[in-house]
C-alpha cells in the first residue's frame, strides 16, 4: 500500500530546482540573526547578501539549527519573527532584504522565488525550540526523520542546572519517573529510569552510537551514567518513544543520546568545589582545549572528579533507626556492641527473659535481662560512597576533501568507588555450653557487632576504553557513512574486613581458654578472624561496524522523499570471575538492516488553497535484527506530522520493540545457598536450599508504544512553545527475579520452582533464578511550555515541564491481576501520578541566575505492595544558582578577561526526605528522595 502511494506521489513530481533542495549539515548555535546568517553562508558555501538598517532585528536571537536541512529550511528559522524575506539571485547566492509592504503570502513560489517569512510556504519542521530544531543523533543526525518527540538539554541548560553528574541532570526531566541516589547501589552506579520501566529499557548512545552495559553493572544490564563527565557533554537528546529503527528496536524506554563536545574555542580551566553537611565533598578539575582550522577541528577534555564520602551517622534518620517517632517500626538491630545473648527456646537459664544484653564490666546478666542493646546499623553505611573518576574525551573531524570527512572519538574513564557498611556482624551465632565463658550452661545465640574491626567496605575499580572512527561523504544528492567502534571495560570489586564465620563457629564452640568470649563487653578476638580480601572481576566489551546512505529518492511538489538505508554488525561479550558464584564468558553476534522513509504528502498548491493543510508528512521505518541465540526479528515504526497552519502541529508515532535478555541474565552460573524462610503452607520456619543465577531458557521482552501530541509555537515576542503528548507503552515478558516469599505466597503458579519432601511435604528447595514474568502497561501525558524573551531587565527563559501518569499496571506474578502502581509506594520504584519541574533562567550582561522548583505530590505509603493507611508527604525542592562573567563586566582588556564564576545550592532549604515504610530499615523512599540533603557549590572558569 505504501509503495502504491509513493508511485502515485512520484507521478506528480514538479520541476522545482533540485539544487535548492540539497541538504547541508548545519550546526548553528542560538545566536544573533546577523551571526546566524554568517554561519549559514559559511557552512553552506553560499553567498548571502544582507540588507537591513534595523539594529534590533540584526541582534535578535534565533536558532539553534543543527542537522541536515536545505538552505530554505534554515532561512525560515533565522528570518522568523522579522520583517525580512529571502530571494534567490542564482544557485549560489541568496539576498536577505526588507520585505516590501505590498508583499502578500498567497500563491505558490515561482522560479525566481521570493519567500515571505515567517509566513514561508516552505516546509518548516524545525520552528523554534530545540525540541523542534534538533533531530536525534550525531553522526546519525537525521535518522529519526523529525517526527518523534525529542527533548534536548543544551550546554547552556547543563550550566544553568549546575548538575555535577549526568544522573543529577536527569532529575530535571519530568519523564524520568524516579532516580536513585548515589548510595543506593554499593557500586555507586546510577542509571536512567525513563517512564519507570527499568534501567535496562533505555537505550543509551554516545554520539549516536550505542553503549554496552557497564562492567560494574552487568546484573542491571545498564550503562552507568557516571561514566561520562558533564563538562565533556555538548548536549543530551531524549527520544521518548520507540520510533528510531536506525538505532535499534530494543529501546523500550526510549533513547538517550549523549553528544560530546567536539569544539572548544579557547583553552579552558574549570574548578569546582561543593559539599553537603557532614561530608559528600565534590572536587573537580577540568581542562579543555580545541583546534579549529579550515580542514580540521577537534576538542579534548580532561576531567578529574573526586567525591568525599558521607556516612549515615551524619543524618538523623540513619543515626537512630527507631522509627516509632514517625509512626513506624523500630528497625534497630540486636546486632550491637556490646552484644546480646538469646535463648534457642524459652527463657535464658536463670533469667525471666529470652534475651539479655552483654553487661558492662563488673555487672552480670540478671541486671540486663529483657533489656537488650539495640544498634542503628545504617549509621555506618554510606549515604554517598567515596569515589574518584578520571576521564579523557577527545573528538576530531578532518575534511579530507570537498566530499569526504573523517571523524574520530575517544573516551577513557578510570573510576574507583568505596562503599562502607557496618563492621562485621554475628547474627544468631550459636555458642555451645562447652565454651568456658558461657555462664548459662547451654547453647545460646550470640548477636554481636565486631566494632574491634574496621567497617566492612566494597570497592569497585574500573577502566573503560571506547573509540570509534567514521568516514562520511556525499555522492551527488546522497550522503553516506561508514563507521567502526570498539569498547572494552574491566571492573574489579573487592570486599574488605569480612570475617570467617566458620572460624567464628569453631571459636564459639572451643572448650579451651582460646575460645571466643562473646559474654563480655571487651574485644572478642584479634585479626585472626578476618578473611583475605575477596576479589571478583567483570568485563564488558564489543565492537560494531555500521554504514548507511541517506538522501532523496524523488521530488514532490511538497518536497523531497527522503530515505535512510543502513546495515550494522556488532558483537557483545560479558565475562565474570567470581569465587563463590563461578565464572562465565559469553558473547553474542547481532546483524541488522534498517530502512526509514520520510514522505511529504501535501503539495504547495494544496497548502494555499485548502485550509488546515500547511504540512502533512509521513515517516515509516523497519529494522531486521538477527541474534545468534534467538534468530531474526522484524520490527517497524510509523509516524505522521500534520501542521494545519504554521503555528500548530500534530504528531503521531508508534512502533514495536524487542529486547533480548542480557548475557548476564542468561548465562550467570547457578549457585546454591542454604537459608531460612517462613513456609505459609505449613506455618513454620523452614531451612531451604536456594538456587540463584541465570536462565538460558529466557525469552525476549517485547513492547508496543504509541505517542500522539500537539505543538503550538506562535509568532510572538515571547517565543512561546507549548507541547502536550499522550503516550502509551505495553511491555510484556519482563525478565525479573521473583522473591522467594512471593513464590511461596503463589505456590500454585511456581510448582516447577518449589520443591517439597514427597512424604512430609516439608519445604526443601526454591529456584530463584531469573524468569520471564508479567509486564507493564503504562500511559500518561507529557506537558511542556517554554518562553524566551528580551526585556530592558534582561533575557528571561521560563519553562514548565510536567508528566502525568494515567496508569502504570504492573504484573509481577503470572496469572495474577495487574497491580495499579500509580501513586503507590513501591520497592521497585514509586510511580507518582505526576511530576512537575518549573524553572526560570535570567541573564543580563555579565549577570545570570537560574532557579528550579522540583515538585512531587503526596502518595500512599506501602509495605510489599499493601497500603499502610498513611501517606508520604508532598515535597518541593528549590535549586538556585547565580553566575558572574568578570570579562564582560570589566572588559576584554582587563586581567579578569575569560573569568566566570558560579555559585549555587541544590535543595536550598535543606528539605529532608519524608519518612516512608516502603523504605523498610532505610526509613525513606529511595526512588523519590535522598539523604544527601542540601548541597552548595562554587565553580570558577578561566579561558586562556
Amino acid at each position: 500500500m505504501l509503495g502504491l502511494l509513493l508511485l502515485l506521489l512520484a507521478a506528480t513530481v514538479g520541476a522545482e530546482n533540485e539544487s535548492r533542495l540539497q541538504q547541508f549539515e548545519f550546526d548553528i548555535p542560538r545566536t544573533s540573526r546577523v551571526m546566524a546568517l554568517h554561519e549559514l553562508s559559511r557552512q553552506a558555501d553560499l553567498l548571502v547578501a544582507y540588507l537591513s538598517s534595523d539594529d534590533a532585528e540584526e541582534e535578535g536571537l534565533v536558532g539553534p539549527v543543527k542537522g541536515l536541512f536545505t538552505v530554505d529550511q534554515v532561512l525560515s528559522v533565522i528570518l522568523r519573527s522579522s520583517q525580512l524575506t529571502s530571494r534567490w539571485i542564482e544557485d549560489t547566492m541568496v539576498s536577505v532584504e526588507p520585505r516590501p509592504s505590498s508583499e502578500v503570502t498567497a500563491g505558490p513560489p515561482t522560479d525566481t522565488v521570493v519567500r515571505t517569512l515567517p509566513h514561508s510556504t516552505d516546509v518548516d519542521p524545525l520552528r523554534l525550540e530545540p525540541e523542534e530544531v534538533l533531530v536525534l543523533g550525531w553522526p546519525l543526525r537525521d535518522l529519526t526523520l523529525s517526527v518523534p518527540q525529542v527533548v534536548v538539554m543544551e550546554r547552556d541548560d547543563l550550566d544553568a542546572m549546575g548538575a555535577p553528574t549526568l544522573p543529577d541532570a536527569l532529575r530535571y526531566i519530568s519523564q524520568s519517573a524516579y532516580s536513585r541516589p548515589e548510595g543506593y547501589r554499593s557500586s555507586g552506579a546510577q542509571y536512567a529510569e525513563m517512564r519507570g520501566l527499568g534501567p535496562d529499557t533505555a537505550l543509551v548512545l554516545i554520539n549516536g552510537r550505542r553503549v554496552l552495559p557497564s562492567a560494574n553493572s552487568l546484573s542491571s544490564s545498564a550503562f552507568d551514567l557516571n561514566t561520562i563527565p558533564v563538562p565533556a557533554v555538548e548536549r543530551i537528546e531524549f527520544l521518548l518513544d520507540s520510533a528510531a529503527a536506525a538505532y535499534g528496536t530494543d529501546a523500550i524506554g526510549g533513547v538517550i543520546n549523549i553528544v560530546l563536545r567536539d569544539k572548544v574555542a579557547e583553552p579552558t580551566l574549570e574548578l569546582r568545589y561543593g559539599e553537603a553537611a557532614g561530608g559528600g565533598e565534590q572536587e573537580r578539575v577540568t581542562f579543555s582545549a580545541g583546534v579549529n582550522k579550515d580542514r580540521f577541528h577537534g576538542a579534548v577534555v580532561f576531567d578529574y572528579f573526586n567525591i568525599g564520602g558521607l556516612l549515615g551517622e551524619e543524618r538523623a534518620l540513619w543515626r537512630d533507626q527507631d522509627f516509632r517517632r514517625y509512626g513506624g517500626r523500630d528497625h534497630r538491630s540486636l546486632v550491637s556492641s556490646p552484644g546480646n545473648v538469646s535463648s534457642v527456646m524459652g527463657d535464658l537459664p536463670g533469667l525471666s527473659s529470652n534475651v539479655a544484653a552483654v553487661p558492662l564490666e563488673g555487672d552480670d546478666f540478671s541486671a540486663t535481662a529483657g533489656q537488650p542493646n539495640l544498634e542503628s546499623l545504617l549509621r555506618f553505611s554510606s549515604v554517598v560512597p567515596e569515589a574518584t573518576r578520571r576521564t579523557v574525551t577527545a573528538m576530531g573531524t578532518a575534511h579530507l576533501s570537498d566530499r569526504i570527512t573523517a571523524t574520530g572519538e575517544l573516551l577513557y574513564a578510570n573510576r574507583d568507588s568505596t562503599y562502607y557498611f557496618s563492621p562485621p556482624v554475628l547474627a544468631s551465632m550459636p555458642a555451645s555450653a562447652a565454651n568456658p565463658y558461657n555462664p548459662f550452661g547451654t547453647t545460646v545465640l550470640i548477636n554481636r557487632l565486631l566494632t574491634e574491626y574496621p567497617s566492612q567496605s566494597q570497592s569497585v575499580d574500573s577502566d573503560l576504553l571506547r573509540w570509534s572512527v567514521a568516514l562520511r561523504g556525499d555522492w551527488g544528492r546522497w550522503n553516506w557513512e561508514l563507521s567502526a567502534l570498539r569498547s572494552d571495560e574491566q571492573a574489579t570489586t573487592g570486599l574488605d574486613n569480612a570475617v570467617d564465620l566458620t572460624a567464628v563457629m569453631r571459636g564459639l564452640s572451643n572448650p579451651t581458654a582460646q575460645a571466643l568470649n562473646p559474654f563480655s563487653s571487651g574485644p572478642m578476638a584479634g585479626d585472626e578472624l578476618l578473611l583475605p580480601r575477596d576479589v571478583d572481576k567483570f568485563s564488558s566489551g564489543g565492537q560494531q561496524v555500521a554504514g548507511f546512505v541517506q538522501g532523496s529518492i524523488a521530488y514532490l511538489p511538497a518536497g523531497p522523499i527522503t530515505t535512510v538505508i543502513g546495515a550494522e554488525w556488532r558483537n557483545e561479550s560479558m565475562r565474570a570471575s567470581n569465587e563463590a558464584a563461578g565464572s562465565f564468558d559469553h558473547d553474542r553476534d547481532v546483524t541488522a538492516g534498517f530502512a526509514q522513509l520520510r514522505v511529504p504528502l501535501i503539495s504547495n498548491q494544496l497548502r494555499t488553497t485548502v485550509p488546515g493543510f500547511q504540512e502533512l508528512t509521513l515517516t515509516a521505518g523497519s529494522r531486521w535484527d538477527d541474534y545468534s541465540e534467538f534468530g531474526h526479528v522484524l520490527r517497524s515504526q510509523l509516524g505522521l506530522l500534520w501542521k494545519p497552519n504554521r503555528d500548530f502541529g500534530v504528531r503521531v508515532s508508534g512502533g514495536s520493540s524487542f529486547r533480548p535478555p542480557s548475557l548476564y541474565e542468561m548465562y550467570l552460573p547457578r549457585i546454591s545457598a542454604v537459608s531460612r524462610v517462613t513456609d505459609p503452607l505449613r506455618h513454620e520456619l523452614a531451612t531451604v536450599q536456594f538456587t540463584m543465577g541465570g536462565n538460558s531458557e529466557l525469552e525476549p521482552a517485547t513492547a508496543r508504544s504509541l505517542t500522539a501530541g500537539v505543538v503550538f509555537s506562535p509568532d510572538s515576542a515571547f517565543n512561546w512553545n507549548v507541547s502536550a503528548d499522550w503516550w502509551r507503552i505495553d511491555m510484556k515478558n519482563r525478565v525479573v527475579s521473583v522473591p522467594p516469599q512471593v513464590m511461596l505466597a503463589n505456590e500454585a503458579l511456581f510448582q516447577d520452582r518449589i520443591g517439597r519432601d514427597p512424604v512430609t511435604g516439608a519445604l526443601r528447595t526454591i529456584d530463584s533464578s531469573r524468569i520471564n514474568v508479567g509486564g507493564v502497561k503504562a500511559a500518561g501525558v507529557d506537558f511542556a511550555v517554554k518562553a524566551d524573551f528580551l526585556t530592558e531587565f534582561g533575557r528571561f527563559t521560563p519553562e514548565l515541564q510536567a508528566t502525568w501518569f494515567d496508569r502504570f499496571d504492573s504484573t509481577d506474578v503470572p496469572g495474577q491481576a495487574p497491580v495499579d502502581r500509580v501513586n503507590l509506594a513501591s520497592e521497585l520504584g514509586s510511580i507518582l501520578d505526576w511530576r512537575a519541574i518549573l524553572s526560570l533562567k535570567w541573564r543580563r550582561g555579565p549577570l545570570g541566575a537560574a532557579a528550579f522548583a522540583r515538585y512531587t505530590p503526596s502518595y500512599d505509603d506501602a509495605i510489599a505492595g499493601a497500603r499502610t493507611g498513611r501517606t508520604v508527604a508532598a515535597q518541593t525542592l528549590i535549586d538556585l544558582q547565580a553566575s558572574l562573567d568578570l570579562g564582560l563586566m570589566y572588559g576584554r582588556e582587563s586581567r579578569v578577561d575569560g573569568v566566570k564564576l558560579w555559585a549555587g545550592a541544590v535543595n536550598l532549604f535543606d528539605e529532608q526526605p519524608g519518612f516512608a515504610n516502603v523504605g523498610d530499615a532505610a526509613g525513606f523512599d529511595s526512588s523519590q528522595g535522598e539523604l544527601k540533603e542540601r548541597t552548595w557549590y562554587m565553580r570558577l572558569e578561566k579561558k586562556f
